[in-house]
């Protein structure tokens, strides 16, 4: 089925769930896999820069994962959410980009930092310095902790979502998502007791 001229097909995307949206796609609806990429490009964008460090190269990443998701579309299976899949497909890539790279690390651009809110330019000040270090004690994250904690919070999954994005069990996830955390106290110098 080939995108409607009339325009009803955009708007029939946008109403649809992913999985939805993934069936018309695989079945040669490029509205709606326009739809799909849209809807989810932001995200992934987010979780390569976060797992790159790299603007260029999220923006490389998001491009290949969106290739390679409509190439695979064929291979999802839509009693299953979407994405989980997706972002399973967006790890493999930023897996190879980190392969291809090596250990070398750019960081990442201070424009995705959010606007200043208005408020007292301290405390705004402290706010940003912190992320800054949250952001680098991630970055200094072996990758396969790093992948848990980024789809976990902030790609707001759950752990049985982040284990089929990854191709492991949920507790897998869980053992990865306790030991990052530990990790990340350790990395910014907070001791619990």
């Amino acid at each position: 089925m080939g995108a409607r001229s009339d325009g009803s097909s955009a708007r029939d995307a946008a109403d649809s769930s992913d999985e939805a949206l993934a069936i018309r796609s695989r079945d040669g609806d490029l509205a709606a896999f326009e739809s799909l990429a849209r809807r989810h490009q932001e995200r992934v964008y987010s979780y390569a820069l976060r797992m790159t460090g790299s603007v260029h190269e999220a923006e490389d990443a998001t491009q290949e994962t969106l290739l390679r998701v409509f190439r695979s579309l064929g291979r999802f299976d839509p009693q299953q959410p979407f994405a989980p899949w997706l972002f399973g497909i967006a790890a493999h890539v930023c897996r190879d980009a980190l392969r291809r790279r090596g250990r070398r690390r750019e960081e990442p651009s201070e424009a995705i930092e959010p606007a200043a809110s208005g408020g007292d330019p301290r405390e705004e000040a402290m706010a940003a310095e912190e992320r800054r270090r949250v952001r680098q004690a991630v970055r200094r994250l072996p990758r396969k902790y790093r992948e848990v904690i980024v789809l976990h919070y902030a790609e707001d999954m759950g752990y049985e979502q982040v284990a089929a994005a990854l191709g492991i069990r949920p507790d897998a996830a869980r053992r990865r998502a306790l030991r990052a955390r530990l990790m990340l106290q350790r990395y910014l110098g907070e001791r619990e007791r």
